[in-house]
């Protein structure tokens, strides 16, 4: 049960996170040929966190990525949110939502050293206030370098 709130709580912040992006970032136009490391799916459209999940991770971040801290300036993770289609009793992954990017720069000393950004299905950048919408969430995970997921090879 305590996790159950936990999750209800970040997914809370996520989608702050996710409904303001930021401006100091731009959307990298190769996210798609990094390394992807996780997926996971919220069918529910009334959940915070709806839709297909990824996490992607620039070359830069992998090692970092696979010990769980260490990411060097300029690492970057890319996280898509996909539609989620139900048709004739299969579930598949429909058009882009929204990607959400997290950018390792020592300068944004408010946020962690990350810069974060969400931008919409046509790469425009959402607003954003990161420190309140996003990272007050990530700060859970500071013995990671404030990134959730893992790697689990």
């Amino acid at each position: 049960m305590k996790s159950m709130r936990w999750f209800a709580a970040v997914a809370a912040v996520v989608v702050s996170c996710l409904a303001f992006a930021g401006s100091a970032l731009t959307l990298p136009a190769d996210w798609r040929s990094w390394q992807h490391v996780k997926s996971m799916v919220i069918p529910d459209k009334a959940h915070g966190l709806y839709g297909f999940h990824h996490v992607y991770v620039h070359p830069k971040a992998l090692a970092a990525y696979q010990k769980g801290k260490g990411y060097p300036e300029g690492a970057l993770l890319a996280v898509p949110f996909y539609d989620v289609v139900v048709e004739n009793g299969a579930t598949s992954q429909g058009p882009l939502l929204k990607v959400a990017v997290m950018k390792r720069d020592k300068t944004a000393t408010a946020t962690g050293g990350w810069l974060y950004g969400a931008f919409d299905s046509t790469g425009k950048a959402l607003e954003l206030d990161a420190r309140a919408g996003c990272h007050t969430c990530h700060e859970a995970k500071k013995d990671r370098d404030f990134v959730f997921s893992e790697w689990t090879p």
